[in-house]
């Protein structure tokens, strides 16, 4: 979570937070969208929708990238899918957060 969320503004909204954390996945793997489709079999156009923040993966898929990202990080795939869950778990608590924060300083200023 690295400072991805701040306390007064959020850096990432969305599914951005958490294709934010399939960017860093990929860098530290050292693979290529291409490769990724193709240790996967997931599409090409599905990977972009994931990594663009566009749709999240659902949970099956979400399992096959981390088993592939485990592989080629030399983790465990158990470990990276439950990072993953708590990305998107903090991605959703902390947009909540912040729009409820917007809200009322919305109301303060009515």
């Amino acid at each position: 979570m690295s400072g991805s969320i701040g306390c007064t503004q959020m850096k990432y909204t969305g599914n951005e937070y958490f294709a934010h954390w399939l960017e860093l996945q990929i860098d530290k793997s050292g693979l290529t969208y291409e490769q990724l489709s193709d240790r996967t079999g997931y599409s090409a156009t599905s990977i972009d929708r994931w990594f663009s923040g566009k749709h999240l993966p659902k949970l099956p898929f979400l399992i096959g990238l981390c088993e592939v990202f485990a592989v080629a990080q030399e983790r465990s795939p158990r470990q990276l899918v439950f990072e993953s869950l708590m990305h998107c778990s903090e991605m959703v608590h902390a947009e909540y957060r912040w729009k409820r924060k917007m809200n009322v300083k919305q109301a303060e200023q009515k």
